[in-house]
């Protein structure tokens, strides 16, 4: 089994995808994939809106059967179903986690993903699902699939911007 918190890439002003996985996981003490792909999503949707457009990753969203997911952190971390306990981050290691994943991002950056998590973190993976669904990005990727159809479908950053942009403005 492959170690689930290596280090990643990273991009000035944006992160990989799994350090910023790992960055959810340990602010929130821990997270089923459920939820923390509809975190990682939310997180890239606001990002998107507060940021003109900039992401705060490249890899897109996929409108799979569950809500929006990063195929990456699945398969970097799908063998692990309670995220944080199952892997038993050992304390020593949060902090380099934590001075990785906000080394690449600006103030700014990690302050709108400690808002996201304050804002949705404390639901479960299954409201976060549901709400992911009642929303148009996933619904439009996922087109005329029935609900427990497989799809892959790409997620456009623009849909989402925009959709959230709306929100904001409303």
């Amino acid at each position: 089994m492959s170690d689930p918190f290596k280090k990643g890439k990273h991009v000035g002003g944006q992160i990989d995808p799994v350090d910023l996985a790992k960055y959810v996981i340990v602010k929130l003490g821990g997270a089923d994939h459920l939820k923390l792909q509809k975190l990682l999503y939310y997180i890239q949707s606001w990002h998107l809106v507060l940021f003109d457009g900039a992401p705060l990753f490249e890899e897109d969203f996929r409108a799979w059967v569950h809500g929006p997911v990063l195929i990456s952190v699945w398969n970097e971390l799908k063998d692990h179903s309670k995220l944080i306990t199952e892997v038993g981050i050992k304390p020593q290691f949060v902090p380099a986690i934590i001075a990785r994943a906000e080394k690449c991002l600006q103030k700014e950056q990690v302050e709108l993903i400690d808002d996201v998590l304050e804002e949705y973190g404390n639901k479960t993976g299954y409201h976060l699902e549901c709400l992911t669904h009642s929303e148009d990005p996933w619904k439009n990727a996922r087109g005329d699939l029935l609900p427990d159809e497989k799809g892959s479908a790409r997620i456009s950053k623009s849909a989402m911007r925009k959709f959230y942009a709306a929100r904001l403005a409303a």
